[in-house]
């Protein structure tokens, strides 16, 4: 007998299929299409389960900005929204770009994580810390954006990144240039950094494509080492959003209709969607702080498209779930027996109305705040245990490193 039976419907090899999920020591011991028993199970009939999904992009911040979130508050704010595991952004203060402050936001997580974790360091002419650090991922922004720090060889920094390095793709010169960041800005430098992956030929993931030009040169040049994310908020917010609200501000910025409509044109062809959650306090956003928090209600977004026929619930496992694990190499999670028994429980005919006060983020306000929202995840399971049920986050810390490339 199994220490944990799920039972219902789940999202196999693409298709809805109905059955059990067995579970013994955190892992996943079987998946049939008919009944299994064990010591615990759980009737989820009413449900569907999907593979853990993850989101590789989002801002915890903690250390000098614990006001703003902390790794305990934001990986709670992620379970809460279905997300079993995140990538967190070295663009802290201070920022991890040193062997000594990596270790010490490995050690934060470590002590603070609800959710799974691959903890990232920031590139700056900073190649042999980079090689010592042995981090999760690696991050390069061409221009300034929150913090400040950018690349001044973006080429170098690239080279020298031990494993995948997300780029923020925004062209320094032409920020200066012009600071309300126009489509050109991402342009130009998706252009360089595509130059550069042509020449370099290893892992490179543009973060937060947000322009119908940047979009189709990705696509255009299909270099098969280079990924790409795009956002919940420029796939459902404009330029008019920003217009009307200026907590809307954001890097890069909301677009108008014509470029969204060009990220929802080729929407299979994105690999990746992630958050890119940042938060703010409301005096820094009151001030001018770019940043949108979003875990909390990127699936919910996702999954009232699903109910609105625009995508299908195959779409959000394929860039939540398998293509960040074939892009950075994540091990063991893979819904298959033997790897961890993780999952995001949605229940898509559930109406809700999206309140920012009764979120876990510390920022608490959205840009969705009072939209009625159908679909919504109802549980979150990590390693074999039930960490979120009907929006109350439950038990003790139980987030652990991510295996990604063996590291």
């Amino acid at each position: 007998m199994h220490e944990l039976v799920l039972k219902g419907k789940f999202v196999l090899r693409g298709r809805i299929v109905e059955g059990s999920i067995a579970v013994d020591d955190g892992k996943i011991s079987q998946i049939a299409t008919r009944t299994l028993t064990g010591e615990k199970e759980l009737d989820l009939s009413r449900y569907l389960i999907l593979p853990g999904l993850i989101d590789t992009h989002v801002h915890l911040r903690d250390f000098e900005e614990e006001k703003k979130e902390t790794v305990e508050s934001g990986t709670k704010a992620a379970l809460h929204g279905g997300i079993t595991a995140v990538f967190d952004m070295p663009n802290t203060k201070p920022p991890v770009m040193d062997s000594k402050t990596f270790k010490k936001r490995l050690e934060l997580f470590q002590k603070k994580a609800y959710a799974d974790y691959a903890v990232g360091f920031l590139m700056k002419n900073n190649c042999k810390e980079a090689i010592t650090a042995g981090a999760d991922f690696y991050k390069a922004f061409m221009g300034a954006s929150t913090g400040g720090i950018y690349s001044e060889n973006f080429e170098d920094d690239y080279a020298c990144a031990p494993g995948v390095l997300s780029v923020h793709a925004e062209d320094a010169e032409l920020i200066r240039e012009m600071p309300e960041r126009p489509p050109e800005v991402e342009e130009k430098a998706i252009h360089k950094a595509l130059e550069s992956a042509g020449r370099l030929k290893k892992p490179l993931n543009i973060c937060h494509v947000s322009t119908k030009g940047g979009l189709e040169a990705i696509l255009d040049k299909n270099l098969p080492w280079v990924s790409f994310e795009v956002t919940p908020h420029h796939l459902f917010l404009t330029r008019k959003g920003y217009e009307r609200n200026p907590l809307l501000k954001v890097y890069p910025p909301l677009r108008t209709k014509d470029h969204v409509e060009a990220l929802w044109r080729n929407f299979s062809k994105i690999p990746i969607i992630a958050s890119d959650h940042a938060p703010h306090t409301p005096e820094g956003k009151e001030a001018g702080a770019a940043g949108i928090p979003g875990l909390e209600t990127e699936v919910a977004l996702l999954l009232d498209a699903v109910n609105r026929g625009v995508i299908s619930v195959f779409d959000i496992v394929e860039k939540m779930h398998e293509n960040p694990i074939k892009v950075f190499g994540i091990r063991e999670r893979d819904f298959a027996a033997g790897n961890d028994a993780t999952f995001t429980v949605i229940d898509l005919k559930r109406e809700w109305r999206v309140r920012p006060e009764e979120f876990y983020t510390k920022a608490k306000w959205s840009p969705w705040e009072g939209r009625k929202l159908r679909g919504k995840v109802v549980m979150t399971v990590l390693h074999g245990e039930v960490v979120m049920e009907d929006d109350e986050i439950i038990g003790k810390p139980k987030g652990v490193r991510l295996n990604v490339q063996g590291s």
